[in-house]
């Protein structure tokens, strides 16, 4: 039997089923695209999350670069056809980009990494994947100490991430009313 690893933030959202009702995962073809995609072996912990709820979340994270057609490149498409952004676009490079900018080695630094969120173009969120099934999630943001020293840990594992985003998230949906 396979473990699961998100149980403990799925039995968190189901206290909200108008937002667990949102919820699309990727199917295990999406997941298997996604891995020759990244060229990667996808932890179990974060594939969990991309059938839970990896196609979107509704109201979690929205505005935010987070969900599989981030990862796949293809919410990129138009803009990539208009000559926005170059044709090789995607979540690791942006994230490589970000760090290069504030004097990191942006290429050592996401080696082996999964570049799975980047918000406004200041943010990013990654996984290793060289570091197990339930991987540390670490954070850059170009602001405070981190452009002293870089991206940190921001989770011990990822389901830890994923219960601590979804606190937060429901948080913020009761402060500004809507939940």
């Amino acid at each position: 039997m396979e473990k699961v690893y998100l149980q403990e933030a799925k039995d968190f959202i189901k206290q909200y089923p108008e937002i667990e009702e949102r919820f699309s995962g990727c199917s295990e073809e999406e997941i298997n695209d996604l891995q020759e995609i990244l060229n990667t072996k996808i932890p179990a912990s974060f594939k969990e999350f991309l059938m839970w709820f990896g196609k979107g979340g509704g109201r979690i994270l929205r505005g935010t670069d987070y969900y599989y057609s981030y990862l796949s490149g293809e919410a990129y498409e138009d803009y990539k056809e208009e000559g926005i952004i170059p044709h090789d676009h995607n979540l690791k490079k942006a994230g490589i980009e970000i760090l290069n900018r504030n004097k990191f080695d942006g290429i050592a630094l996401l080696e082996d990494s999964i570049v799975f969120m980047c918000h406004q173009g200041y943010v990013i969120e990654y996984i290793k994947t060289n570091e197990g099934e339930n991987p540390p999630v670490y954070i850059f943001v170009e602001q405070g100490d981190w452009l002293k020293n870089g991206p940190t840990i921001w989770a011990e594992s990822f389901s830890e991430y994923m219960i601590n985003m979804l606190t937060h998230e429901i948080d913020s949906l009761k402060k500004i009313g809507q939940l």
